[in-house]
Order: structure tokens, then sequence, then C-alpha cells
């Protein structure tokens, strides 16, 4: 490794150990870099930025984002929540299994990890504190929870991999919603299990089949967006970013005219959200460009994959390795900037190498990456969940080993048997 990629490396960990935001220290690095350790211009780091924000698929990012956070105004959110509690609030432990199942309702209406945690948490975690579980367990289950924002469609990251490694998006969102729905189920074990060990009584007494029809149609209409989305996209109607516009749509006629919850003011404030989540989006996918294409002009990726590749050949191995990698950069990279520097680098071991189809490597990668949204240093939804619930760090980190565990046993099932992933995409159009 020559002195600029080390240079670049030691530089950017550095910056982050600091507190350097991570957009920040990835154009830090690699302006220190290209200035004194090589002969290329630093007019070059603009240029790679502006151009990686170029991309016609990566319009769909705002317009998803503005869709969820219309619906959180909109109160849609809570009729989720309804559903939800008529269906499993009379068992024990039943307001945590609500809150995992309104995660998975509002996952699939927004796509946005922090968007589903904040919606769903602000109402949930005081419940869920009210019927028995300890402030840090409730905490930890939102922001596990929540995190199945990134798995079921529409997916943002989704998004973000099928632009980068050039994979269908359409595929990728149906094989993201069997995996989704296993996490959500593991999840509601482990918090029937720690119900039932500290004897919690159930959230409500009883419910019926009117009940929940009754909540059905009520929240029917917020989930019609994951069939004008995913329908039309799986159907040929529309593109990626063309169903996006159709649920930004889609929410302002629910809100707006048939329920008359969205108000003008909500509206703007709706907008403010969205600017502020995808600025930020935006910035990190502009910042790793230079520091992504240093390192593949220095051939980087290339040698990581020749070292891997020569300690073993055997599939079994390489997956774990790869799902060691992708878990230990996400416990402190940002899942946009990890995905634009490793898909180069995993991709062609993955596909070519093991032979893995790219919509099943791409599930597997995002999945491991969002399990790095809900464990520290850098999880947005495990902050996103603290500050909603207005609970310590420390607390919640210890609650959050037996939440993890679930979804990492998940992260296997989906790495080591591919038909959870692909049987999806190949029912309704073949396969990938």
């Amino acid at each position: 490794m020559n002195a600029m990629i080390q240079v670049l490396l030691l530089g950017f960990m550095a910056l982050l150990l600091m507190g350097v935001p991570i957009s920040v220290a990835l154009i830090l690095a690699a302006a220190v870099a290209i200035t004194g350790f090589s002969d290329f211009s630093p007019g070059l780091i603009p240029l790679k930025m502006v151009g990686a924000t170029g991309s016609f698929p990566l319009l769909a990012i705002p317009f998803f984002v503005l869709a969820g956070c219309l619906m959180d105004r909109g109160g849609m959110s809570g009729r989720l929540i309804d559903l939800a509690r008529s269906v499993v609030g009379r068992v024990r432990g039943g307001v945590a299994m609500v809150s995992v199942i309104a995660c998975m309702f509002f996952a699939a209406v927004s796509g946005s990890t922090a968007a589903t945690t904040a919606a769903i948490g602000i109402v949930l975690i005081p419940a869920m504190i009210n019927s028995g579980y300890s402030r840090g367990t409730a905490t930890a289950l939102q922001a596990t929870a929540g995190s199945i924002g990134i798995i079921i469609p529409p997916s943002i990251p989704f998004v973000l991999m099928g632009v980068i490694g050039g994979i269908s998006i359409g595929d990728l969102f149906l094989g993201g919603i069997l995996p989704g729905i296993l996490t959500g189920c593991v999840l509601m074990v482990i918090a029937f299990a720690i119900a039932t060990l500290q004897r919690h009584e159930p959230s409500t007494p009883g419910t019926s089949l009117m009940a929940i029809a009754r909540a059905l149609l009520r929240s029917a209409l917020p989930l019609l967006t994951v069939f004008w989305v995913l329908g039309g996209i799986v159907g040929g109607y529309v593109t990626p970013t063309e169903a996006a516009i159709v649920a930004v749509a889609w929410a302002m006629l629910v809100g707006g005219l048939i329920y008359r919850t969205l108000s003008f003011s909500d509206i703007y404030h709706a907008l403010i959200d969205s600017t502020r989540i995808t600025g930020i989006v935006v910035l990190c996918i502009a910042a790793t460009a230079p520091f992504a294409w240093l390192m593949t002009v220095e051939q980087v990726p290339q040698d990581i994959a020749a070292s891997m590749l020569s300690l073993t050949q055997n599939p079994v191995a390489l997956k774990l390795m790869m799902l060691l990698m992708l878990l230990a950069i996400g416990t402190f990279l940002d899942l946009t900037p990890a995905m634009i520097l490793l898909v180069p680098i995993l991709m062609p071991i993955a596909c070519d190498t093991i032979d893995m189809a790219p919509v099943h490597f791409g599930v597997m990668m995002v999945l491991a990456l969002g399990i790095g949204q809900c464990t520290p240093p850098v999880g947005i939804a495990i902050f996103v969940a603290c500050s909603v619930g207005k609970a310590e760090f420390g607390e919640v980190a210890r609650s959050l080993v037996p939440f993890l565990a679930g979804m990492l046993l998940v992260l296997l099932v989906v790495t080591y048997w591919p038909a959870v992933t692909m049987t999806l995409p190949a029912l309704f159009n073949g396969g990938p």
C-alpha cells in the first residue's frame, strides 16, 4: 500500500476519532492525500463530488423521503399503530410487538430508518415502559425495529445499491420483503420472551375480528402506498424515480383531501425535514466520491479482493469474511459511504468468484450494514430512539444485545439460504 493510500486511510480514521463528521472527514482526508502525496490536481475533488450526484435514479431519494415525512405529519403512523395493536395487543408483551409491526408497516410507506424510528417510537416507547419494559429495553427494541425501514421497500439504500451496483431496483425491492418480515418476526419473538420472563401483562384485554377489520379499513390507504410503488416498478409502468413521485402525490391526496389531517403548515415542515435529510444523504454520496476514486485508481479494491481470495476459495468462508467486514465497517461508517466504498470491492468477489446473484448480494449487504444503523458509535437509529425515548446511551447499549443477536441470526439465514431473497424476484419476473 503506497504512501498516499496510507495517509488517506489513517487521516480518515484520525478525523473520525476526533469527532469530525463523516462527510467532512472523507473530503479532508482525500484533499490531504491528493495535495501532499500525488500528482493529481486538488480541483478533481469538487469535480468528483458533483459527478457522483448526477445520476437520475438518485432523484428517487428526496421524493421517497418527502413521502415518508408527509405520512408522518399527516398522522398515518397512528393508523398503522392502531392496526398493529388490534392484531397483537392482547398477547403478553403485545405492546412491544405492536412497535415492531407498526415499524414494518411504516417502513413499507417511508423507506427511512430515522423516520420510522421517530414516528413510531414517540408513541410506543412510553407505552412499552408503562407495560413493564425498562426504558433501556424499550428504546433498544425501537432502535432495532426502526432499522427494518431500510429492508422493506421502498428502501432508499436499495435505490443507492441499484445505482452503484447496476442492479435492478425493482428486484432489490422484491428481494427485501421476506428478509424484512423475517427480521420483524425474530424481534417479536425476543420481545415476547422478555415479557414472559418478566411476567408483563397484556396491553389490551382482548380483540375481535371486527376490531381488526375496522383498523385495517382505517389504514388501508396508507398501506396502498406499497402497491403503487412496488406494483408500478415491477409492472414496468414507472421508474423508481417516478414511483417516488407517485408516493408523494398519494401522501398528499390521502392526508390532505381524504383524511384532512395534513395542513399547509404540515406540508411546509415536511418539506423542511425532507430537505434536511436529503442534504445529509447527498452530501455523504458526494463526499465519498473522491475518496473512493483514489482507492480505485490505486487498485485498493483489487488488492483487498486478492488478499481475501489468497486465504480461501471456499464460498462459505468467503461469505463469512464479507459479513465480518461489513459488520465491522458498519459500526463506525454510515451506510451510504460504506456502500459506495465497499460495493466495488465485494461485488466482484460475490458475483464472479462465488456466483452469488447480484440481488442476493445487494440484499445481504444492505441488511449487514443496516445492523450498523442500530449499533454504536455511528448508528442513527439508536441515537434517534434515545432522543425520542429520553434514554441514556449506556442503558440502551446493554439492552441491545438480544435484539442484535436476533438480527445477526437473520443475516446468516439470508446469506446462506438464497431462497429467502430470491423467491419473490423469481416469482414476479423470472429472477434477476
